[in-house]
């Protein structure tokens, strides 16, 4: 029985359990954060991680999806969407991080508004989330 899937898929929870570790301590380090600020955050990564299943699900089915992102590619690996993911999520708070209140809360409301538009088109499409 080959193991290497369970692999992957501890790698991926070690993952989000190290960014969601480093995310309360980054945020402490700049302006200070509200609700507000934490709740645009949370809402972003979650999306992120909802288009972060479509989009294995589109390279784990080359034959009936292609990717739009160019800089994946139209049939990304799985390990290039999971890398891509585990940055764009990190690149997130990152961002959001150093940004002025009002432009952090910019950010991420933009972020999460075309991260919902991205899910619900895939979704539309037949594109189901697969972890």
């Amino acid at each position: 029985m080959d193991c290497r899937p369970h692999l992957h898929v501890a790698l991926r929870a070690r993952l989000l359990a190290l960014l969601l570790a480093v995310f309360p301590s980054l945020c402490e380090a700049g302006d200070l954060w509200e609700f507000t600020d934490y709740a645009f955050a949370g809402a972003a990564l979650a999306t992120l991680a909802v288009d972060w299943g479509q989009t294995r699900n589109i390279a784990k089915n080359p034959h009936r999806f292609y990717e739009k992102n160019q800089v994946l590619g139209p049939k990304p690996s799985v390990g290039k969407v999971d890398a891509y993911f585990v940055g764009a999520m990190v690149g997130t708070v990152a961002v959001a991080h150093v940004l002025p209140r009002d432009y952090r809360r910019l950010f991420l409301a933009g972020t999460l508004s075309m991260e919902l538009s991205v899910i619900d088109q895939n979704r539309s499409i037949g594109i189901k989330v697969d972890f």
